[in-house]
């Protein structure tokens, strides 16, 4: 794996947009040719005219995409409706890449757990092992409010016909158009998905309250604390 960049101010340039999900947008953005980061690290972003207005996105592209990064995100406040404004050819500030919390490639069997946005450093993830034709085995566990809300649906099914094991739950609107699995993720869900589950590294993304259940739940059932690899987010 190579090294990340070090991290930097840099103007952006809005390349692409397009519907993710119901209430998600996916930003295609412009990078230096020698900008380069590892999977589940991310930027900060502001607006021109708002230099001390920042947010920070996990970028959702492989490595190996060269020239510019992906970001996904929700619409939940006034930064994210500017945001939603933005068209092919707007500017925008980058910084970055930041984070500690990353992919390892010397992590044979990895099992990747999140609920909503926190599925986005997973694509980046499932995009990079692909890209690089390594052969670790990767389960993604991910968990969707509804079936409307459920991320990166092509992505998913590229992952499964690939080889990656994919399990997609929903936790509302049972019946609405759907009849795969509902519920919560939980230790029961790895146990039953996951081949060879004890000897995996996991990866978890999400919610604070999520992460820090499954934290437990994963050390209760064996896993030791060095093989858990987590990063929370807001209590959304």
């Amino acid at each position: 794996m190579n090294e990340p960049s070090a991290p930097r101010h840099f103007a952006s340039k809005v390349l692409a947009v397009a519907d993710e999900c119901a209430a998600v947008k996916t930003f295609k953005l412009s990078v230096p040719d020698d900008f380069s980061f590892l999977p589940g690290m991310w930027v900060m972003i502001n607006f021109p005219d708002q230099p001390k207005v920042t947010r920070a996105y996990s970028m959702s592209s492989s490595p190996l995409q060269k020239g510019s990064i992906e970001i996904s995100l929700n619409k939940v406040g006034d930064f994210t409706v500017r945001m939603f404004a933005l068209k092919s050819g707007d500017e925008i500030q980058l910084a970055g890449p930041y984070g500690k919390w990353r992919y390892r490639d010397e992590d044979r069997r990895a099992v990747l757990i999140s609920g909503g946005s926190g599925l986005t450093p997973f694509r980046s993830m499932g995009r990079y092992v692909l890209d690089r034709k390594i052969p670790n085995k990767l389960s993604i566990l991910y968990s969707a409010r509804t079936p409307a809300d459920i991320l990166y649906a092509k992505d998913l099914e590229i992952f499964k016909s690939a080889g990656i094991k994919v399990h997609v739950t929903i936790t509302r609107g049972e019946g609405q158009s759907w009849n795969g699995p509902a519920g919560r993720l939980s230790m029961e869900t790895v146990r039953k998905e996951v081949e060879r589950w004890d000897e995996a590294a996991y990866y978890l993304c999400g919610p604070k309250t999520m992460v820090s259940e499954f934290t437990a739940a994963l050390e209760s059932a064996g896993i030791a604390r060095e093989r858990i690899h987590y990063e929370k987010w807001g209590d959304y």
